[in-house]
């Protein structure tokens, strides 16, 4: 096994070579350092293009290319993103059986993952889905969410480590927050109204730091600029915390995590392009410093 991915490494060489000189090259803004990016292509590509989360340890990643029937999750070293495991299509017969074939973004609490799942076609069944952290497996905990508010999906979700309450929404017009425990099997604890931009609209992903709730917004007709909210979970007041340069009008940002790294960085942001791969982008950015 270690030969063929040595070959395969070998024989995908020139291909990272012009994706990494053909690619958007994004950039430094005022609001976000740019320290480094990492890119993925092929398989590597269809594990994480669309969730990206972190314990310090690891980086956790999932995928969904619903065209492929292909769902993923994929572990990857914090230091150097070097992948350790992987695991295709791995959703628990309960959801494949109703249609679930899409996994969106996670998060990563109490070694386990919650992962936003649906069903892309008629928005059913929206779900948080559980997996163990070490294992990648399907922990047998299924949290279906109502389709009366999740009526066109649940693209994310984000567990506060300080409160154990996992956050999540749907895609668009999204007027409100809704907030369940996942110490008490996802009991509903509250709705947060939103204010100050309101309604929002296509949030990829969402992740706390310091206390207060990040959203990666994949904002249309902004050219190469892509938005980062911050949403003040007591008022629900939300705010542009940082506009990112992705580097051109193709490329998608999905998830986002924050863990402090050797280089100074502590937002990693995932973004897609479907046409050249996965780039995770690593910023400095002062509103995550204590």
């Amino acid at each position: 096994m270690f030969i063929i991915r040595k070959i395969w490494s070998i024989l995908t060489l020139p291909l990272l070579i012009i994706t990494l000189l053909t690619s958007p090259v994004a950039k430094t803004t005022e609001s976000a350092e740019l320290v480094s990016k990492d890119v993925f292509v092929f398989e590597k590509a269809l594990l994480m293009g669309q969730g990206i989360a972190t314990d310090g340890e690891y980086y956790y990643t999932s995928g969904a290319i619903t065209a492929l029937n292909l769902t993923a999750l994929a572990k990857f070293t914090f230091e150097d993103m070097e992948m350790v495991d992987s695991h295709v299509n791995p959703l628990p017969d309960k959801c494949t059986d109703r249609g679930n074939d899409h996994i969106g973004g996670i998060s990563v609490y109490n070694g386990k993952i919650y992962a936003s799942v649906e069903d892309s076609d008629e928005y059913i069944y929206p779900c948080i889905v559980v997996f163990d952290c070490e294992t990648l497996e399907p922990t047998g905990e299924i949290y279906d969410l109502p389709k009366e508010i999740f009526d066109d999906g649940v693209p994310w979700c984000a567990v506060d480590s300080e409160t154990g309450f996992l956050y999540a929404s749907k895609w668009t017009d999204i007027e409100k927050i809704y907030v369940y425990d996942t110490k008490d099997s996802m009991k509903f604890v509250k709705e947060i109204s939103l204010n100050g931009i309101s309604p929002i609209h296509r949030i990829q992903g969402g992740e706390f730091c310091n206390g207060t709730l990040y959203l990666s917004n994949d904002i249309e007709d902004n050219g190469n600029y892509k938005n980062i909210l911050s949403v003040d979970v007591e008022t629900g007041k939300v705010e542009i915390a940082a506009l990112r340069d992705v580097g051109g009008d193709n490329v998608e940002a999905e998830g986002l995590t924050f863990w402090p790294s050797e280089d100074g960085a502590i937002m990693h942001v995932l973004d897609y392009n479907k046409v050249i791969g996965v780039f995770v982008h690593h910023y400095k950015v002062d509103f995550a410093e204590k």
